[in-house]
């Protein structure tokens, strides 16, 4: 495959971003590399959000909540929270839960969400703040 940036050498790599093929590190960071996918991704996250928050009123206070948004529009918190979802629904077995049954995928998540908390082998700021905000607003419920 051809390089979508030069248009005259052979592709060795993809755009993490936007998945155009590229040939060097000098056509990924050069000026005709491009990613509009980037600036418009915000905003159908947000558009994503509110539809949701209509349609799930179990989770309404959380969603609504105006540091559970901002903390959510985070990368690092989007990375961490797609990799819990990836463990829980990999009916396939590409990622870590081969062959394991629902209660099992369950204690993987929660092995991982501790060493993503304050205190574990991969302790996560925005994780951790995260957390005890849904437990806050969890606790002002009961």
């Amino acid at each position: 495959m051809l390089c979508q940036i030069c248009n005259t050498n052979e592709s060795k790599y993809k755009c993490p971003k936007c998945n155009i093929p590229y040939c060097s590190l000098a056509c990924y960071k050069s000026e005709s590399h491009k990613e509009p996918e980037q600036i418009e991704k915000p905003k159908s996250n947000k558009i994503e959000i509110a539809s949701d928050i209509n349609s799930n009123s179990k989770f309404d206070k959380f969603l609504k909540d105006s540091k559970i948004q901002y903390l959510l529009n985070e990368p690092v918190l989007q990375f961490h929270l797609l990799t819990l979802v990836k463990i829980l629904n990999d009916d396939q077995g590409n990622f870590v839960s081969k062959g394991l049954n629902h209660d099992q995928k369950l204690d993987v998540l929660n092995l991982k969400l501790q060493d993503l908390r304050a205190g574990g082998v991969e302790e996560n700021e925005a994780i951790e703040e995260f957390v005890q905000r849904i437990f806050e607003l969890d606790q002002e419920e009961s």
